[in-house]
């Protein structure tokens, strides 16, 4: 549930900006560009179970997650993107809104990695990939709940279910006026 709820978190709170493939992605990147290069260094994947920890990925897993899940340098993405955008015009593969400045362009291209980032600071335990979203500055952490804990598990999906549902209700409400 946890990456597909990246994925349409992300992809919801861009709707009618960035097109959903690209918002989507987007909102899984942080996680993918660590799990996945991290099977290649690991002999099999471990059972996450309620005793897991993140010693138990390996040394890439622990490392690339303090880059990927760090609102620090997921803000230097964005400024470079910005920077790219400004000097070579925005893409129009990436958006559905055609008019947006540079600016607004990589924010909204940037939007549900930081949205995925904030939340993931209080659903993950100091055990199990706490997230460092201050790093490299500091490795101050939040010592969270599970995304098995089921309350979490229905926070989130009522989450997904409200930011979803305002989408609709909006197209709706455009098509009827």
């Amino acid at each position: 549930m946890d990456v597909l709820s990246h994925w349409f978190m992300g992809s919801g709170a861009t709707n009618g900006r960035t097109k959903f493939w690209v918002a989507g992605v987007m909102g899984v990147l942080p996680d993918l560009l660590v799990f996945a290069p991290n099977s290649f260094f690991l002999d099999e994947r471990p059972e996450i179970t309620d005793e897991t920890v993140t010693a138990d990925f390996g040394w890439y897993a622990w490392e690339a997650y303090q880059v990927t899940h760090s609102l620090v340098w997921a803000t230097i993405g964005f400024l470079f993107t910005w920077i790219l955008f400004e000097k070579k015009g925005v893409t129009q593969r990436l958006f559905t809104n055609n008019e947006l400045s540079a600016k607004s362009a990589a924010l909204w291209l940037w939007l549900p990695w930081f949205i995925h980032i904030i939340n993931d600071i209080p659903t993950h335990t100091g055990r199990f990939f706490p997230t460092p979203f201050l790093a490299p500055f500091s490795d101050v952490h939040f010592d969270g709940y599970r995304w098995s804990t089921p309350w979490v598990w229905f926070t989130n999906l009522a989450i997904i279910i409200a930011i979803w549902g305002y989408v609709f209700y909006k197209k709706r409400a455009k098509s009827v006026a």
